[in-house]
Formats: C-alpha cells, structure tokens, sequence
C-alpha cells in the first residue's frame, strides 16, 4: 500500500510541475506580448516626436524609433516577463542579454518584411492583414528564441521554483 501511495505521489508532483511549466510558459507568453504591444506605442509615439517635432529625415526617425521600442521591450522584458531568471545576474550580462535582443529583434524585422511582402505580393493579401500575420509569426519566433537565448531557465532554477511551489 505504502508503494502505491508513493507511486501516486509521485505522480501527483509530476502533473503539478507539468501544470507549472507549461502555465508559467503560457504567462510569460502573454507578458511579452503585452510588452511587445507597448513596444508599438513607443515606437509609433517615437517616431512621430522625432520625425515631426525634432524634423529629423524619414530613415533615421524609423531606425531611431525602433531602436528606442526595443531597448523598451527589452528593459520590460527583463524586468517584468523574466525578472525571475534575470534577477541575480550581473550588468555585464545583462549587456550580453541587450546585444542578443537586438539581434534577434533584427531577425525579426527582416522575418517581417519578408513575410508581408510574400503574402502581399504572391498570394494578394490585403496589406494590414498581411502586416498582423507577419507580427503574430515574428512575435512567436522572437519570444522563443528570447526563451532560449537569452533568458533560458536552468534545470536548477526550474528545480528550486518547482519546489518552491509546491
């Protein structure tokens, strides 16, 4: 009896920490995109400030506005949607951490462009509906290469939350 008791305990942790994970993933998914979302904001607000009030050139208020959203998304994201992983880590990698979100986020620009301009021009799909799909593929490319990248939980850290949970 007691070997059955341990068995169904066990199995009884199993699902709690399956349930763990995969909601903790689900949440941390809904964080950046919201984050994302906001991202959208500071770049249109951005660009807007910078190409009409500050008249600076078309080119360079989109380059500048954009980088601004990301070093928003990005200090959002390492606050609020993974401030759990980044939380006891020095300065120099959370510089690492930014240079890598750049660069994803650059990847993903290009996942944008490419996308729209193939639905657009191969399959004439309305622009804007274009322009959402290419956000909802980049959103889901950036945030699990982010995941992996550059704040991926360690067996340790999954280890020691668990347990706190639990």
């Amino acid at each position: 009896m007691k070997q059955y008791l341990d068995y169904l305990n066990i199995i009884l942790l199993r699902d709690k920490v399956y349930f763990y994970l995969h909601s903790a993933l689900f949440s941390r998914f809904i964080r950046f995109a919201v984050v994302g979302l906001s991202g959208v904001f500071v770049d249109l607000g951005s660009f807007y400030f910078l190409h009409r009030s500050l008249y600076l050139a078309l080119t360079l208020s989109a380059m500048l506005s954009t980088e601004i959203a990301i070093i928003n998304n990005f200090l959002w994201n390492d606050l609020w949607t993974f401030g759990d992983v980044s939380f006891q880590q020095k300065i120099s990698q959370k510089l690492q951490r930014f240079v890598k979100f750049n660069l994803i986020c650059l990847v993903g620009l290009i996942f944008n462009s490419l996308i729209v301009n193939w639905l657009f021009y191969q399959f004439q799909v309305n622009e804007y509906i274009a322009k959402l799909v290419a956000i909802a593929c980049v959103t889901l490319w950036n945030f699990w290469l982010n995941l992996k990248m550059n704040w991926q939980l360690t067996k340790t850290e999954v280890k020691v939350d668990v347990l706190v949970d639990i």
